[in-house]
């Protein structure tokens, strides 16, 4: 039948309708598909222009589809690379202008690795950028102005590099941009006032630069922000009142600068969300507002040496109050009142140091403090002083206080005040992270000195020479290892005659300093039988009076459990295997340690490396876990950071033994180092390092192990264990129903320990094993072990 001419019209219409759009889904497949391959050649491009000692780009070829490549993500509709995670892989290099070609990319996280030269202007190009890390590594020249074309940034983190010039001003139109971090380079010039229209930041963080000027009135229009810091540059002028009135800051910083004048006496109303506030190492006078005891989240009030004058408030309210340092500032009238404030910290109970010394303070020690630190209010307290004070009297003899109205020099005042500090101190652990506080007051008064870490009546201490000589001139034939910030070699203390291990850290890593503060922090005041116990810290400087760090340990006579379960021709024991019981024991020891880290200690702590490099072996095989130079305390990883990105950036510890969670930009947790567990306990019963050749192509090995779990539990175990278990069939018992009671009971226990490691490294964090749990079930199996071992 003839259609109507109207319809014939418009049937040819429809069909060249739908030839058009046929042939545009043509043309938009081959422009995706060409889009596909730009991503894949940019990759190539990076990867061509980096070293990569580790090996983790190995996955960048043409045997899979990029996607599916180490450190990339894609999105689910369209196959272009939104992510990009190569974070603390040990990289080097430079990052090409090609990057730029990654139109999707909504994540790069390059952060702890070594890319230098200047950050390549084409990341502008980016403009679904969200996240940028480029911290800790060593970047030049000068901050690109272009980046401001990403006008979807979220986190900007470019600390700890070596970037120099100005701060852009152009980047205050990224309006929505939350984190802010430039800390640690060699900035110059001053604050942009026009940053106060980055409506959107919570975290600004400058420290560490040569920034001057006048801090920007106009950074109070920020009412958003709740971390400020700008300590150690070189501003002058008064701290702007606009910023005492952001009501939502948590924490401000200003210490290590040129400022002056006072605080407003309405400080404690206008931050009533206040938890630390350090403005120490300033010009700053008139006093401590008396409403800052309404600040009642202060936990660290820190604000000498400074011209602070006048009576010190009630801190009645603060509850939580750990760090209360006002020395060295002209508090008090010498009268007899002066130090009824301390009968106001009744309910301080975390109090663990308290600096109060160089002041001005009269009268005597109130009786409500108790004997000071080992009772009383402060008894967790770990440093105390209040020397200096010259018309101070009486109190408690363990202050060593001078006579009223002695006479004596700053230098004697600064002596005694060194002296009452380390003898005060409760424990030895303490020491260590208090002697970065003794080297401000006592080598910043004494040019003579030639280490911080003084410290008399006995008490431990070291200093550059002595480790010098300790380890031969830290000479090769006393090396123990090397690590990411520095080298571990054994020594002989003259003045103790002990055997310990030195850490000597190599400050020319970025990251060292960090590293060396954050192991100070993380072992101030856990003990546990298996834990690495700190003996003491050096931080001086060296003959050529270069910075010279160093941490002193426990030596460990058996080395560590990485050189056990994968021994190199070099290294001659007298026993070079270990047996079933042993590695049971080894691993209850670690999960009794990280279960007292995560939740038996008063802040969860974030072990964040955890693998058989850091279990350290004693004289009985008693493993500790060591090496907490990338710990984080849970509360501080979670609250500063809007879930990874703040001061505690990139932390995610070695390849194989990283939560996978940790590659997509999950906050650190407990949970991550309980993977860092289970992959671990699968190396040691299996004998396979999680990097060995064989895990490629999804391949992994906790994959490895689940597969085996069927009835082939045999066929991924150590030979060396089951070598062990031929030996004890030769000694087997034969049990009345006739079954081999020595093959069958060691067989359980290693399907046991393969189904706890297996639940630890699950990929989702919700499906792994509490450290309690783990601790639990491991001593079960030990405990049947044993019987059999008795039986056998």
């Amino acid at each position: 039948m003839d259609l109507p001419n109207s319809d014939r019209v418009l049937s040819k219409s429809f069909s060249c309708l739908t030839t058009v759009i046929l042939l545009l889904g043509s043309v938009l497949a081959l422009i995706e598909a060409g889009n596909e391959e730009t991503d894949r050649l940019t990759l190539l491009e990076f990867k061509a222009q980096i070293a990569d000692p580790g090996r983790v780009l190995s996955s960048w070829n043409d045997t899979s589809h990029f996607c599916e490549w180490y450190g990339v993500t894609c999105g689910r509709r369209h196959r272009r690379v939104t992510v990009l995670d190569l974070s603390s892989e040990n990289l080097a290099g430079f990052v090409p202008p090609h990057i730029g070609n990654l139109s999707f990319l909504r994540e790069v996280y390059l952060d702890n690795n070594s890319f230098h030269s200047e950050i390549a202007p084409q990341l502008s190009r980016l403009l679904r950028l969200r996240i940028l890390f480029l911290n800790n590594n060593l970047f030049g020249g000068q901050i690109p102005s272009n980046l401001s074309h990403c006008s979807n940034l979220l986190v900007l983190n470019l600390g700890i590099n070596r970037l120099e010039g100005n701060l852009p001003t152009e980047l205050d139109s990224l309006s929505k941009l939350q984190i802010v971090v430039f800390q640690v380079n060699s900035l110059t010039g001053n604050i942009p006032p026009s940053f106060g229209n980055l409506s959107s930041l919570q975290v600004l963080l400058t420290s560490d630069n040569n920034l001057g000027g006048m801090i920007p009135e106009t950074l109070g229009w920020l009412r958003n922000l709740n971390i400020l810091t700008l300590a150690r540059n070189k501003f002058v002028g008064m701290i702007p009142f606009s910023i005492f009135n952001i009501s939502t800051v948590t924490m401000l910083d200003t210490a290590g600068n040129r400022l002056e004048g006072g605080l407003p006496s309405d400080l404690g109303f206008t931050l009533p969300n206040l938890e630390r506030i350090s403005l120490s190492d300033n010009h700053l006078s008139g006093p401590i507002p008396e409403s800052i005891s309404n600040a009642s989240n202060l936990s660290e009030i820190q604000i000498g040496p400074n011209n602070f004058t006048g009576k010190v408030p009630s801190l009645s309210k603060m509850g939580g109050l750990y760090r209360l340092h006002i020395g060295m500032n002209n508090l008090g009238s010498g009268q007899s009142a002066d130090l009824d404030f301390l009968c106001s910290l009744t309910n301080s109970t975390n109090l663990y140091s308290l600096n109060m010394g160089d002041n001005a303070f009269g009268g005597s020690i109130p009786d409500c403090i108790g004997a000071l630190p080992t009772g009383g209010v402060f008894k967790s307290a770990i440093s105390t002083s209040v020397v200096g004070n010259k018309k101070l009297c009486g109190g408690l003899p363990n202050f060593q206080l001078p006579k009223c109205n002695y006479k004596e020099s700053k230098r004697m005042r600064i002596s005694k005040f060194a002296k009452v500090l380390i003898s005060t101190v409760s424990t030895l652990v303490g020491v260590v992270c208090m002697l970065s506080l003794l080297y401000f007051f006592w080598y910043k008064h004494n040019n003579n000195a030639s280490t911080s870490n003084y410290s008399e009546d006995g008490l431990f201490h070291v200093s550059y020479h002595s480790l010098l000589k300790a380890t031969s001139g830290f000479s090769s034939t006393n090396l123990l290892g090397m690590g990411s910030f520095g080298s571990v070699y054994r020594g002989l203390l003259d003045q103790t005659q002990l055997i310990v291990a030195i850490k000597i850290l190599d400050l020319t890593r970025h990251g060292a300093s960090k590293s060396f503060i954050a192991e100070c922090e993380a072992l101030r005041r856990i003990r546990h039988r298996n834990l690495v116990k700190v003996l003491t810290a050096c931080s001086g400087f060296d003959s050529n009076g270069n910075d010279f760090k160093a941490l002193v340990y426990e030596f460990m006579s058996n080395g560590s459990l990485d050189e056990w379960l994968h021994p190199t021709a070099s290294q001659h024991r007298a026993r070079t295997k270990l047996s079933l019981l042993q590695r049971v024991n080894i691993a209850i020891d670690v999960a009794c340690a990280q279960d007292y880290l995560h939740h038996r200690y008063e802040t969860p702590i974030v072990h964040c490396d955890l693998k058989p490099s850091n279990v350290l072996l004693d004289d009985e095989m008693t493993g500790h876990v060591g090496d907490f130079g990338l710990a984080r305390f849970l509360p501080e990883a979670t609250h500063k950071l809007l879930v990874h990105q703040s001061s505690s950036i990139g932390v995610k510890g070695s390849f194989g033994y990283v939560a996978p969670e940790y590659g997509s930009g999950s906050a650190i947790s407990i949970e991550g180092d309980v993977y860092s567990f289970g992959v671990l306990v699968l190396e040691m019963f299996t004998g396979k390092r999680p990097t060995n050749d064989m895990f490629e192509n999804g391949l992994n090995l906790h994959h490895f192990a689940k597969a085996s779990l069927a009835d082939q539990v045999e066929k991924v175990i150590d030979p060396i264990l089951l070598q062990e278990n031929q030996e004890s069939e030769k000694r087997r018992t034969v049990a009345p129903d006739g079954k081999n009671k020595s093959w069958f009971t060691t067989l359980e226990c290693l399907v046991s320990i393969i189904k706890i490691g297996v639940t630890c490294s699950s990929e989702y964090p919700k499906e792994r094993m509490d450290m309690g749990d783990a601790s639990t079930k491991l001593q079960g199996i030990r405990k049947k072990l044993v019987e059999f071992i008795v039986i056998a």
